[in-house]
């Protein structure tokens, strides 16, 4: 995860470079960035940066799709590059989120003390072939512990896809450096066309992961079935504190594989965009376990290097919206049947204004971004397109709008469409509790955009105890405090048959704020 501080210029001993084109900055996120964006050292390993660039095509992609996600170098300058994550629609209808790392060195050709990473985020808009992004540093950390670091400023870019293996970096810092970069893409394209399109499901556990408890570091991974393999980037800092390092690992990959053995590796010697040449060499070994769409571990182990007999596991959350193709192991069922409440409003759904993804208004609890992903059962669980989804909670202090003190309100209600992925994205709040019932959120499905018609699904969204814990003990939720009514599910009227189907995945911390994604199985 990356926090945001206040913008400060990067010193480098690098000399400007003429000629480059300036791009106009972009707006950081509306919210917050998910996922710390990290480094990823392309010259290692069997992956292989060298050779010839392959055409570039003169037709410009779509770069709101998550096909573009993935590792992109420059042959001029091997041992370094880029890992980015394409989030379409995550902002809005239309409107999507990149992330990316950019994994490099100082000026100064060196030892790991050169290594240098820096983060990207920008908006993307349906149908554009370019984003506009800021450049973000991270200082201040240590190696797989506390502190947490926050994300700086440091200038702005632009990157334009000429095609889906194929694009165009351009760059400038505030320290004076700028230039621009032809990129392409280090494994082949999955899931990628001009117009854009939806990554398979083994390619969609790719994306950034972090232990949630570490903002600031973290890594990136490109699973790539068309290659057969596996491929990660670990941003993160000396174990002295003494300044950034980044590793690399790659593994072989096959199909419906959810734990991956890996090399580590480590990339030296290179300067930042420029041609020395770098070296790799192996110093250890890790294994990731995806545990779901949303959770895995890696645990890791040094032989060599700085790092060398350090060992240990890393509880790692997914940094960013699960995308639509993910479906882990039995999650593609039927939703269970659940009752609508006492409080479903149901007269609010002829407002138009009801239409909308945030929902939160003007109440204050701890932020979360809620995805339903709407998967058919009954078609080998593909995205169910164009299907309204009707979600509604109460507030951090158990209240509903339309009813009681909530009387004559709209809050914490809301309708959306699910797009190409069969996803619906609403931004909220995580929700309070009332006596009687553990945390929940309610949701109704129809099977077209029409509310009107009779809903195809009625169920609810459980949460993880654990985490509900730690929500009420924070600042916002302390004076209401924790639910002493109903501490488990079983304890629970609704919940005590089982929530293995209802129980979100959930990525996060209370001080940023959690993305929770639930798979919701209906039979059209």
């Amino acid at each position: 995860m990356i926090k945001l501080a206040r913008a400060k210029a990067e010193t480098s001993q690098r000399t400007s470079e003429p000629g480059a084109r300036e791009a106009a900055p972009a707006q950081p996120t509306r919210r917050r960035l998910f996922g710390a964006i990290g480094a990823y050292a392309a010259a290692g390993a069997a992956a292989g940066l060298g050779g010839l660039a392959p055409t570039r095509l003169q037709a410009a992609a779509n770069a709101h799709q998550q096909g573009l996600s993935g590792a992109w170098y420059d042959v001029q300058t091997p041992g370094q590059g880029l890992l980015l994550e394409v989030y379409p629609h995550l902002l809005g209808d239309n409107l999507g989120q990149l992330f990316g790392g950019w994994f490099t060195y100082t000026g100064t050709a060196g030892g790991v003390q050169e290594q240098r990473w820096y983060t990207l985020g920008g908006e993307i808009v349906n149908g554009s072939s370019s984003i506009d992004f800021i450049i973000y540093l991270n200082e201040g950390g240590v190696f797989n512990t506390a502190p947490e670091t926050f994300a700086v400023a440091v200038g702005s870019g632009q990157i334009r896809f000429d095609s889906c293996t194929a694009a165009t970096l351009s760059y400038r810092f505030d320290d004076g450096r700028e230039g621009s970069i032809e990129l392409y893409r280090l494994l082949d394209s999955v899931g990628c066309n001009l117009a854009g399109t939806t990554a398979d499901t083994e390619f969609a556990y790719s994306g950034s992961w972090y232990d949630s408890n570490l903002s600031g570091q973290g890594m990136i991974v490109e699973i790539n079935p068309v290659m057969a393999m596996a491929f990660l980037a670990w941003y993160t800092y000396a174990a002295d504190g003494s300044g950034q390092r980044w590793f690399t690992a790659q593994g072989l990959f096959a199909a419906g594989d959810r734990s991956v053995a890996l090399t580590l590796y480590e990339t030296t010697g290179g300067i930042f965009d420029s041609t020395p040449a770098s070296q790799t060499r192996a110093v250890g070994s890790a294994t990731l376990r995806f545990g779901s769409c949303s959770q895995a571990t890696l645990q890791f182990a040094f032989n060599a290097g700085e790092l060398s007999g350090r060992a240990g596991t890393i509880n790692l959350s997914r940094a960013g919206a699960t995308p639509g193709a993910c479906v882990f192991g039995t999650s593609c069922a039927l939703i269970p049947s659940e009752t609508e409440g006492p409080y479903p409003l149901l007269a609010v759904l002829n407002d138009a204004d009801i239409r909308r993804s945030d929902i939160t208004e003007d109440r204050l609890g701890v932020p979360l971004t809620m995805i339903f992903k709407l998967v058919n059962i009954n078609d080998s669980c593909k995205p169910v397109v164009g299907s309204a989804v009707y979600a509604w909670h109460c507030d951090k202090d158990g209240v509903y709008s339309g009813y009681g003190q909530g009387s004559g309100e709209r809050f914490l209600r809301g309708v959306q469409v699910s797009d190409r992925s069969g996803q619906v994205v609403f931004q909220t709040i995580y929700p309070g509790w009332y006596t009687g019932r553990i945390t929940h959120i309610h949701f109704r499905v129809y099977l077209n955009e029409s509310t009107g018609s009779n809903g195809i699904a009625t169920s609810q969204v459980a949460f993880p105890v654990d985490v509900t814990t730690a929500v009420y003990n924070s600042a916002l939720y302390a004076a209401r405090g924790q639910n002493t009514s109903v501490t488990s599910f079983s304890a629970d009227g609704i919940f005590r048959d089982g929530v293995s189907f209802q129980l979100a995945s959930l990525s996060g911390n209370p001080n940023v704020g959690f993305v929770a994604t639930l798979i919701v199985g209906i039979a059209v």
